[in-house]
């Protein structure tokens, strides 16, 4: 490592890295499931594209909390 950075903040760094990855991870498959059950309400013929849209977006506001999280813990090291 160079003297500008320490085991400790690079490892902070992995860490939030990792945490972030995971997290994105778990927030797509979340979603992707419920646009796919959207998918087949819609093609069952029942009215619920709003309702899908509207809530496709809730795990992906996981995803959004966490990269801010990580932005911040990187940007006070």
């Amino acid at each position: 490592l160079t003297p500008q950075i320490s085991w400790l903040q690079a490892g902070a760094i992995f860490g939030a890295g990792l945490a972030l990855g995971f997290v994105a991870l778990i927030s797509a498959i979340k979603q992707g499931q419920v646009c796919a059950n959207g998918i087949a309400s819609i093609g069952a013929g029942y009215n619920v594209f709003g309702n899908t849209l509207i809530l496709a977006v809730f795990p992906e506001l996981y995803a959004i909390i966490a990269f801010a999280a990580t932005f911040l813990i990187s940007a006070s090291l």
